[in-house]
């Protein structure tokens, strides 16, 4: 690299830290691609830089700097396995699988290799290829409890007993093994208990499991609460209202999926993207990208976006958003999580996205998010039954708000009428979002597209009653939840 290229170069890296500490995503933007442009001699640091563009919503640069990553690393073998594990983290699980299956076995090491082969394979529906695999990690890595966790989901563990035995047995195992590896171990062996029958063994060892979790992990309570807040602060229907009159660009891309994980949200995602006009979805950053550019979710920040540049501009770059992460034509499902804390960005700003809320009872629910393991911890409360109670109310009262300002605009679906009538609830959804009927969309199950979640197994299941009333064979357990969620004024049968 000529000494002009390295001193650019320097000073490009030397802006990125002041432009991450204003939240200044155009001139990140800008500072990436040059240094892609440069091929930068960065190192290591590509991988950083390909996350950052994810995070600033440029999937493009994202690739690009997983390339030079990957070039970075060695080439050849070695960086193609680099880059798919770039990949699969970004959400383009198919490619990822597609570049693990075209290098050796052994690399980077055969535990490694066969792990992330067995992670990709579930998400895409193998289970059968994800099941070898795990196998062999097991196998070789018996207190890896994160590969015993996957076993425990993609099997029937009624069905068989020896697999079961293994979950139990490897317990021995697990006592030096790191907290993280320990704790998702138990939440395999909770399933065993649980697909048994085996109703205190199972509570105790997802509680075990729960415990190790939140020991590395913390919920604030305020802080969630103060979101919560903020999202609400200034509107109603008619301020939303005169701010959509405002915008002149089509918006209708994107389709909405809101509601607290282990509602169902997944099921209604497979249920959208099954439609021919709809080409794809995901958990995606988009809104809360769209709620930064504007100054913030509350009607304040959205106004004086509006009055300073129009409203065109936040559709435009909304549009932008999710060509790089969703190329392929067609509507959009988006279920990001925090959904519910922008929601009148996207009322606003994004006037023709359908937007539908997934409820479900609250016990159901809790029990659900409780013997989960959420990939990365990306839910804190769902580990503490006073966290979790006020993370569902602070959800609950968000929703009733937004039913109030939004009307018929928020379609609320409760997961009970779905899986017990769901022609007729697909039939609705579908209509809320302008879709005709296609006989695909009531097989939700059929649907081979990768689903990243929490929910990659079960979502490979034809719709089913079996997670209405799931809760109350461990009623008795529950009660410290309930006692925390009825002292919030929430209210459980």
């Amino acid at each position: 690299m000529a000494d002009r290229d390295l001193v650019n170069v320097l000073t490009l890296v030397d802006r990125i830290g002041p432009a991450l500490e204003r939240r200044d995503r155009e001139t990140l933007c800008d500072i990436i691609a040059k240094l892609v442009a440069l091929r930068a001699p960065m190192g290591e640091q590509w991988e950083q830089l390909a996350y950052l563009s994810t995070e600033i919503g440029e999937f493009g640069l994202a690739r690009k700097a997983a390339d030079l990553f990957a070039e970075a690393s060695g080439g050849g073998d070695a960086g193609t396995y680099r880059k798919a594990a770039l990949l699969f983290d970004f959400g383009f699980v198919g490619e990822a699988d597609a570049l693990l299956r075209s290098i050796p076995d052994n690399l980077p090491d055969p535990i490694s290799n066969a792990y992330s082969r067995a992670v990709a394979a579930l998400n895409l529906g193998d289970a059968q290829d994800a099941r070898h695999c795990l196998e062999r990690v097991v196998t070789s890595r018996p207190q890896m409890g994160s590969a015993w966790l996957l076993l425990a989901q993609s099997a029937n563990l009624v069905a068989e007993p020896a697999l079961a035995d293994q979950i139990v047995a490897a317990g021995a195992a697990m006592a030096g093994a790191p907290a993280n590896e320990r704790a998702l171990h138990r939440y395999a062996l909770g399933r065993v208990h649980a697909d048994r029958g085996e109703h205190e063994p199972a509570f105790e060892a997802f509680a075990q499991g729960a415990r190790l979790m939140k020991s590395m992990l913390a919920y604030d309570a305020r802080q969630d609460r103060a979101e919560a807040a903020t999202a609400l602060d200034g509107y109603g229907a008619e301020q939303i209202a005169a701010l959509a009159g405002a915008q002149s660009e089509p918006t209708g891309r994107a389709i909405f999926v809101i509601g607290l994980p282990r509602s169902g949200t997944t099921l209604v995602e497979q249920i959208l993207t099954a439609h021919g006009d709809v080409g794809d979805g995901g958990e995606v950053n988009t809104l809360s990208l769209l709620s930064n550019e504007v100054g913030g979710p509350s009607l304040d920040a959205v106004a004086r976006y509006v009055q300073a540049q129009g409203a065109a501009p936040a559709a435009r770059l909304w549009d932008h958003w999710l060509a790089e992460r969703f190329p392929a034509p067609g509507r959009i499902v988006n279920k990001a999580v925090d959904t519910s804390r922008a929601l009148g960005v996207a009322a606003s700003l994004l006037p023709e996205a359908p937007l539908i809320w997934i409820t479900r009872d609250a016990l159901d629910r809790a029990w659900s998010c409780f013997r989960t393991s959420f990939l990365g911890g990306v839910q804190p409360w769902s580990y503490d039954w006073e966290d979790m109670a006020e993370h569902f109310r602070i959800e609950e009262e968000l929703l009733a708000r937004w039913q109030d300002i939004l009307g018929d605009r928020l379609l609320v679906v409760p997961y009970e009428t779905l899986v017990t009538d769901p022609a007729a609830e697909i039939r609705r959804i579908l209509a809320h979002c302008g879709l005709a009927e296609q006989p695909q969309v009531f097989a939700p199950h059929e649907n081979r597209r990768p689903a990243p979640t929490a929910s990659m197994v079960q979502v490979r299941r034809p719709i089913h009653r079996e997670g209405i009333g799931a809760a109350e064979p461990y009623r008795a357990f529950l009660a410290p939840f309930i006692a925390a969620y009825r002292a919030r004024g929430g209210q459980t049968g």
